[in-house]
């Protein structure tokens, strides 16, 4: 008796099988067609383009309905989703680590080959990008077939300006709930750059608690996509459990699809966007991002400090007693909201 392929009739769609499904709308295929050509039930087909078609449009005459469907955010999307239903971050052991680099070092397969072809590996592509720059590895993105260039290209991909402006839109500051806006509940964020001279590329990162005034500040090398989102996973890294929702101006630093999808889709916080040349709407940021420029006055490149040297600088800041607390300081009433959770 022939055995059936779940991978092909009842399991998950794959990359490959993704890829096939954009080939075939793009040559004008209907999702029978698909079905058929991938031997999975027309409603697989129909759900992940229901799930993940980023844009529809109507062409020609007949009024055709047509999907704008890329592969590598769908799996990206999907695999978010699975790793999310477990909740739990799938651990490192010493056998899955020397398994994964034997991949990588030895038969030059790249994270996305390992999460989907090796057998029971258990963890995703997304997951084994995480572990190598997170050193969690041996191997470094200088073993991958690519060496990780693949990876920032489809980062860097341009998006239309449109769809651009109707992203940032949707997450208005004007659709922020008033339990925010009125700093009721604890864990909503205001972040902001705070930058070096125009011929430098650094630049810090301010994230400061609305209800509490808690300063955090990390270093980023520039504003490109990947270098910010390091500096957001290097924030979440420790305050991810009272993170609910953060602000930010509409800097091109905040307003990168990788941005984006990294405070909402891996770390599923909620963002939104202050109204063009209103610093005001983040006041909070704004006020703490003074404090900390009378340390660090315009045109102080930030290439000259080191992360510990501006956390012991933002530590004074948020030692300093603030009127709005019953000149509590912001360290105290942070640290008792944590411990209180």
């Amino acid at each position: 008796m022939t055995k059936k392929n779940s991978n092909s009739k009842y399991g998950r769609l794959n990359f490959t099988e993704r890829v096939t499904i954009k080939n075939m709308i793009d040559a004008g295929k209907t999702n029978a067609e698909i079905a058929r050509k991938l031997n999975r039930p027309r409603a697989t087909i129909t759900h992940e383009l229901q799930r993940n078609a980023r844009v529809m449009t109507w062409h020609g005459k007949k009024k055709i309905l047509r999907h704008t469907y890329e592969p590598v955010q769908a799996t990206r999307r999907a695999e978010y989703y699975q790793s999310k239903s477990h909740r739990s971050q799938p651990k490192i052991t010493p056998r899955k680590r020397e398994k994964i680099d034997y991949y990588l070092k030895k038969k030059h397969w790249s994270p996305e080959q390992i999460a989907h072809g090796v057998p029971r590996i258990g963890v995703c592509t997304r997951t084994i990008y995480n572990w190598i720059l997170n050193r969690n590895l041996s191997a470094t993105l200088n073993d991958l077939p690519l060496k990780g260039k693949r990876r920032r290209h489809l980062r860097a991909k341009p998006v239309n300006p449109e769809h651009k402006r109707m992203m940032i839109e949707t997450r208005s500051i004007h659709n922020r709930p008033e339990v925010i806006n009125n700093r009721s509940t604890f864990g909503h964020w205001e972040i902001d750059g705070v930058m070096s001279p125009q011929d430098s590329q650094s630049f810090v990162i301010t994230f400061v608690e609305r209800k509490t005034r808690f300063m955090v500040g990390v270093k980023a090398k520039s504003k490109s996509s990947d270098d910010v989102k390091t500096a957001i996973d290097t924030f979440m890294s420790r305050f991810e459990n009272v993170c609910d929702s953060i602000t930010c101006d509409r800097g091109t630093e905040f307003t990168s699809s990788l941005f984006i999808y990294s405070i909402e889709d891996t770390y599923g916080k909620k963002l939104y966007y202050a109204d063009p040349q209103s610093p005001g709407q983040r006041g909070t940021n704004e006020r703490m991002n003074r404090e900390l420029r009378r340390v660090f006055p315009a045109g102080y490149d930030f290439t000259k400090i080191t992360q510990r040297k501006l956390q012991n600088a933002i530590q004074d800041i948020n030692e300093r007693p603030r009127n709005v607390l019953r000149f509590k300081t912001p360290e105290k009433v942070f640290t008792k909201r944590i411990m209180a959770a």
